[in-house]
């Protein structure tokens, strides 16, 4: 009787020694997911996913110099061109334009939905679709209805993306922002200050530009500021209309929108831009490194990373 004794005792410690181990086990594991967790999540803090966003525009393929300043927005024109991304930043799809002389869009809306189709899953997508820049009703009555119909059908197709359009609403057009407020997800508020006629930025009108947008009963949280970080000195444009901000004025810029659009309610903020265009955009703020334009990139960067 004593060997079966000792037996069952042997054979009860063998199965806690397993039951021990097991739990041991089955702890490891826990403790191993959470950590992947717990990587995961700060591999997404730091992709920006909790971050503030920056986007700019016309870097055309080669987005690494922007990142360097602190842009994490790609502006891109194809799905494929999202994979292509660095790590860390996310696109934003230029949907082609609505044009304005002919109160139409540049892409079908066959096309648009096979885009959002191949887009709204892509990790390297923000799930914001810019679908019209500076569209005027004035011109076109019928684009408020348009741009409301491509919002739904985007929609349609991703239920968690965003349409963006950038609305300039000046005095040529001051009931834009009225016109447009229920067109689209998010209302870019297109003010560029500095202008070869004046000896300072006109900083008025970015409290002006920003109240019509409030007074047409636009929420802060769908406004995004576009920021001017361009002239046209070196442009072939006849008409040499805008001048780059210098580094005293591009800071007073940025104070006033972080007083009207606060970073921490904004969806993402814009700025025009980062590459040169022939006519529109010379200099721009990828030249505007302190060697022949005003150092607006050591600016930009010091001013991304105090929101961090």
């Amino acid at each position: 009787m004593r060997y079966f004794a000792s037996k069952a005792s042997e054979c009860r410690s063998i199965d806690d020694q397993r039951t021990s181990r097991s739990l041991w086990k089955l702890l490891l594991i826990v403790i191993i997911g959470m950590m992947g967790w717990f990587w995961q999540a700060a591999a997404s803090r730091a992709i920006g996913e909790d971050a503030p966003l920056h986007f700019t525009v016309n870097h055309r393929k080669d987005f690494s110099q922007a990142v360097a300043i602190g842009f994490n927005l790609a502006d891109v024109s194809s799905v494929a061109a999202l994979d292509a991304l660095p790590e860390g930043t996310k696109g934003i799809l230029w949907m082609r334009n609505y044009n304005n002389a002919k109160c139409s869009w540049q892409t079908s809306d066959e096309e648009t939905a096979d885009i959002v189709r191949a887009a709204h899953r892509n990790p390297k997508f923000s799930g914001i679709y810019f679908i019209a820049d500076t569209p005027h009703p004035s011109l076109c009555p019928t684009a408020p209805q348009q741009i409301a119909e491509r919002t739904a059908l985007i929609h349609q197709y991703d239920p968690d993306g965003r349409s963006f359009i950038a609305v300039s609403g000046g005095f040529k057009f001051p009931e834009e922002f009225a016109q447009l407020a229920d067109a689209a997800d998010l209302i870019g508020v297109v003010v560029y200050p500095c202008n070869t006629k004046k000896t300072r930025c006109e900083m008025d009108k970015i409290a002006e530009r920003v109240g019509r947008a409030r007074s047409a009963g636009i929420p802060i949280e769908r406004l995004v500021p576009v920021f001017q970080a361009f002239g046209q000195a070196c442009s072939d444009a006849k008409t040499k209309w805008y001048r780059l901000p210098t580094e005293e004025e591009m800071t007073e810029i940025l104070a006033i929108w972080d007083e009207l659009l606060p970073p921490e309610t904004r969806p993402f903020d814009m700025t025009y831009s980062w590459g040169e265009q022939t006519k529109h955009a010379c200099p721009s703020l990828s030249t505007a490194d302190g060697s022949d334009f005003p150092d607006l990139q050591s600016l930009y960067t010091r001013y991304f990373a105090s929101m961090r």
